[in-house]
C-alpha cells in the first residue's frame, strides 16, 4: 500500500489547526454577545445564611430560566459567612505590627461544594453563570472612613487593613482553584458596587491583585471588573484612572456597571422617593446620554461591557408573596414595563449584554416568583424583547393555540383557513410546521421560548408565544 504522505501530513495539520482553532477561548466581546440577555438570581446566596431573605435555590430555578429565554444568570454570592474570621485569626504582634499571611483564612469546602452545585446547575442548561462575590460588604466597607457622617466602625488601617486583605485573597484563591476547570461559560466578577465605599485607587488595587491570583489558575477565564470612586454609568470610566492600569491590557476582561437612575423613580416605593412615572422623551435621553458614554469608553479601549443590574420597584409596590400593596405606593405599570424595556433594548443595541436585577417574589424588584415558578410576564417579556409593536402583533380574535408550555403536540383552534405556519428561535432561525386536523407536531427542538406566525389564506397573520418545555 503506497500512501500519498503529503496529503496525509496535510491531513493531519488542518486536523490539529482545527483542533486548536476550537480550543481557543471566547474572547470577551465573543462572551458578551454569548450572554446577551440575563437575570440575577438576588438575594439567596447574597444572604448571611441561604435562605435567609429568599427560599434556598432549585435546579428547578435554572430551567425555568432557560424555557423562558435567558441566557445568562449572574449568582450574587456572600462569603463572609463561610470564611475564617478575623476575630479567630492572630495577625499582628504585641506591637501592632503585621505577621498575618492569606493562609490563615479558609473557606468552608461544604460552601464551596454548594456553590458548585449551583453553579453546574447553571451550566448544565446551556446557560453563562457568573459567580458574583456580591455580599462581602466587610471588605469593601473596610475601606470607608466615615459613614452617613460619623466615623464607620469598620474602617480599617495598618495591620487590620493587612488582615482583610489577605482574607480577601484568600476568597479568591479559593473560588480560583476551586473552578478552575469548569466551562469557559463560568465567569468570575470581582466585587459588587464596592465604589460607594472604595476610590479610584483601592478598587484599581483591588482589581490587579485579586487578578493575578484568578490568572494563576484560570488564565484564559472572562473576568468582570468595575472601577471606584463613581457610581452607575461613571464606574466603568474610573477603571485605571489612578495610574494603576496595567491590568487593563488583560485579553480577557469585561467591564460592568448597574443603572438605577432615576431613583426618584426606580425606587419609588419607598417613603421617600415619589415619581411614578417614566418614559418621556426627557427621560429617554438621558438613558441615551449615560449609556453613550459608557459605549465611548468602551470602544475607545476595546474592552467590552455588561449591564450587570437594573430594575425598578414592583408596580404599586406590590409584595408578591403576600399580595400586599406597598404602603408608599410605587411604580404605575405600564412605566415599570417600559423602564424595563427601554433599557434591555438600548443595552443590546448598544453591544452590551445584561442581566436584570430580580431577587424573587419576597423583594421588591420582582420578576420571577419563585414560590409559584410563575413570571411578571409583561415585564420579563419586555427584558426577553419578545414583545411586537401592535402594528405586527394581533392575534386573529378566533385563534387560540394551546398547551402553552408544549413539548410535543400543540392543538390549534380557528375557523380561519390556515396558509403555513413558521416558528422562529429568539435568534431568528425558522422551522417550519405541518399541520393536520388542527393539530401540530413540533420538530425536536430546544427548551426555550419561540415565536410562532401563522399566516391565513386572506393573507393576514397571528403571532404568538410558543414556549416548549420537555421534562
Amino acid at each position: 500500500m503506497i500512501k500519498n504522505y503529503s496529503t496525509y501530513s496535510l491531513s493531519v495539520f488542518l486536523f490539529i489547526s482545527t483542533l486548536q482553532i476550537f480550543a481557543q477561548a471566547a474572547t470577551p466581546q465573543q462572551m458578551v454577545a454569548r450572554m446577551g440577555r440575563g437575570i440575577n438570581l438576588g438575594n439567596t446566596l447574597s444572604a448571611p445564611f441561604e435562605g435567609n431573605w429568599a427560599p434556598a435555590v432549585q435546579e428547578s430555578y435554572f430551567d425555568d430560566v432557560a424555557a423562558a429565554g435567558f441566557k445568562t444568570v449572574r449568582i450574587p454570592i456572600r462569603f463572609d459567612e463561610h470564611t475564617t474570621k478575623l476575630e479567630d485569626v492572630v495577625y499582628k504582634d504585641g506591637s501592632g505590627n503585621y505577621i498575618g499571611s492569606m493562609s490563615q483564612y479558609t473557606v468552608e469546602a461544604s460552601y464551596l461544594n454548594r456553590i458548585e452545585q449551583v453553579t453546574d446547575w447553571a451550566l448544565s442548561k446551556g446557560l453563562v453563570a457568573i459567580i458574583d462575590v456580591h455580599g462581602d460588604h466587610w471588605f469593601w466597607e473596610s475601606y470607608r472612613e466615615k459613614k452617613g457622617g460619623v466615623a464607620n466602625p469598620d474602617y480599617k488601617t495598618g495591620a487590620d487593613r493587612a488582615a482583610a486583605e489577605d482574607r480577601f485573597r484568600a476568597i479568591w484563591t479559593a473560588i480560583s482553584t476551586r473552578f478552575q476547570n469548569k466551562s469557559e461559560n463560568l465567569l468570575f466578577e470581582i466585587m459588587n458596587e464596592a465604589y460607594f465605599s472604595m476610590n479610584a485607587a483601592q478598587v484599581d488595587a483591588t482589581n490587579t491583585y485579586i487578578l493575578n491570583i484568578i490568572r494563576a489558575t484560570n488564565p484564559t477565564r472572562n473576568v468582570i471588573v468595575n472601577g471606584g470612586g463613581k457610581n452607575s454609568y461613571e464606574a466603568p470610566l474610573q477603571l485605571g484612572v489612578s495610574g494603576n492600569n496595567s491590568y487593563l491590557s488583560d485579553s480577557y476582561i469585561i467591564a460592568t456597571f448597574h443603572y438605577y437612575w432615576p431613583r426618584a423613580f426606580t425606587a419609588s416605593a419607598s417613603q421617600n422617593e415619589n415619581d411614578y412615572d417614566w418614559g418621556t422623551a426627557a427621560d429617554k435621553a438621558e438613558i441615551d446620554q449615560d449609556f453613550g458614554y459608557v459605549k465611548t469608553w468602551s470602544d475607545t479601549k476595546g474592552i467590552p461591557i455588561y449591564l450587570g443590574e437594573f430594575g425598578a420597584d414592583n408596580e404599586r409596590g406590590i409584595n408578591y408573596s403576600t399580595g400586599a400593596i406597598g404602603l408608599y405606593g410605587g411604580p404605575e405599570n405600564a412605566s415599570r414595563v417600559e423602564f424595563h424595556r427601554y433599557l434591555a433594548q438600548k443595552a443590546i443595541d448598544l453591544g452590551f449584554c445584561f442581566t436584570v436585577w430580580c431577587a424573587g417574589d419576597k423583594a421588591g424588584k420582582t420578576i420571577y416568583k419563585v414560590t409559584d415558578r410563575t413570571w411578571v410576564e409583561d415585564v420579563k417579556n419586555v427584558v426577553l424583547g419578545i414583545t411586537l409593536g401592535t402594528e405586527d402583533f394581533n392575534p386573529a380574535n378566533d385563534f387560540a393555540i394551546y398547551p402553552n408550555p408544549v413539548t410535543d403536540y400543540l392543538n390549534i383552534t380557528t375557523t380561519q383557513n390556515i396558509q403555513k405556519m413558521e416558528l422562529y428561535n429568539l435568534n431568528g432561525q425558522l422551522y417550519t410546521l405541518e399541520h393536520r386536523n388542527q393539530e401540530v407536531r413540533l420538530p425536536s427542538l430546544s427548551n426555550g421560548l419561540y415565536l410562532l406566525k401563522t399566516t391565513f389564506s386572506d393573507n393576514t397573520t397571528s403571532h404568538n408565544k410558543l414556549i416548549i418545555h420537555k421534562q
